[in-house]
């Protein structure tokens, strides 16, 4: 990783304003309870991936520890589950006959933290758009699942036509769901695409490519989140626009408490935030996880997992999360990355 070369200066940075690679948009309505109670929805959708993705073909969805009150209470039904042996990816594709969706969920990993402190944020080409580049370990989990994944979205459209299509995700299933909905899109299928603590997925070409696809974007983050952060946007990565920030610890955030940021390279919501928290990664409408073994999800800290990682400590990977967040800020600043473009808080 390169070194700090940019954190003096954006640690001083103040009066930050959106970056110029965002979308020309028109200025957004409030934020309606509705669409919050969407994001709530999917949230729960997301969440079935952590104990659903062992389920044979016409399993009702269940969770522990009420992490999907609601899709369970629809009667949502597995189609297939699905797992790639050499990534470990896993997750469903459901339908809910009462929302009349059907979802593709993609579980997060308990090794995110050790996936940070690897630092291995190698980009590789793409077939979507001329110039597209995404993270290697992201492209690869979901071509191992992509055939799969696309019979079983494929057999649930057919049997259910007047479905709507949603890919959702959260932490490192985030990204594969990102990757999932772009060739699902490319496919014909218009499906919107709801992520949780999504960290970036690929280069500026990648992600322009997605947000002009048809189907919602609804990029979700929560307050001090470190995920998001990662890979660095000065090691030529980018985020979909736009991000719904939830800018309060709380799990249950009212309309006034989402603020959303247009922009590939946006510091004006979770990407321009300093400090660390990985509860606020853990917790999305309630523990998004908290179905697995122990009702956590994910350890809270990298010695909580049982998954080998680089000889990082917590508070040595907190400092250089920071690190990175500061140099990004830094170089979206000294780069020109800006417009008149302004955060929009709903």
């Amino acid at each position: 990783m390169k070194a700090s070369l940019f954190l003096a200066s954006a640690m001083a940075a103040t009066g930050l304003a959106a970056p110029s690679t965002s979308p020309n948009v028109a200025k957004r309505a409030d934020v309606t309870t509705d669409e919050l109670s969407k994001l709530h929805y999917w949230a729960e959708q997301a969440g079935t991936a952590y104990c659903n993705s062992n389920n044979a073909a016409g399993t009702p969805v269940a969770c522990s520890n009420r992490v999907c009150p609601t899709v369970a209470g629809d009667k949502a039904v597995t189609i297939a589950s699905f797992t790639g042996y050499t990534t470990d990816i896993r997750g469903l594709v459901s339908v809910d006959p009462v929302k009349k969706v059907i979802a593709v969920s993609f579980r997060g990993s308990s090794s995110v933290q050790n996936w940070m402190a690897d630092e291995n944020f190698v980009q590789v080409p793409c077939d979507l758009v001329s110039g597209c580049l995404v993270h290697a370990g992201f492209y690869t989990a979901w071509k191992e699942v992509a055939t799969k994944v696309t019979a079983a979205v494929q057999s649930a459209h057919a049997t259910n036509p007047d479905y709507s299509i949603g890919v959702t995700g959260h932490s490192l299933g985030a990204a594969v769901a990102t990757l999932a909905a772009a060739y699902l899109r490319k496919a014909g299928y218009t499906a919107d695409l709801i992520t949780f603590g999504s960290p970036r997925v690929g280069n500026e070409a990648f992600v322009a490519f997605v947000t002009n696809q048809p189907g919602d974007e609804y990029r979700v983050t929560h307050a001090s989140d470190p995920v998001p952060r990662v890979p660095p946007i000065y090691d030529n990565y980018r985020h979909t626009s736009p991000e719904w920030w939830i800018n309060t610890e709380s799990t249950q955030p009212t309309t006034s408490q989402v603020k959303i940021c247009e922009g590939y390279a946006n510091i004006q919501c979770n990407a321009g935030t300093l400090s660390y928290n990985i509860a606020d990664h853990l917790n999305y409408f309630g523990s998004i996880g908290g179905c697995l073994v122990g009702g956590r999800g994910f350890g809270w800290k990298r010695d909580d997992t049982n998954v080998a990682a680089s000889n990082v400590t917590d508070e040595e990977l907190e400092t250089r999360v920071k690190q990175w967040t500061a140099e990004d800020v830094a170089y979206v600043k000294s780069n020109n990355l800006e417009t008149d473009l302004k955060a929009l808080v709903l």
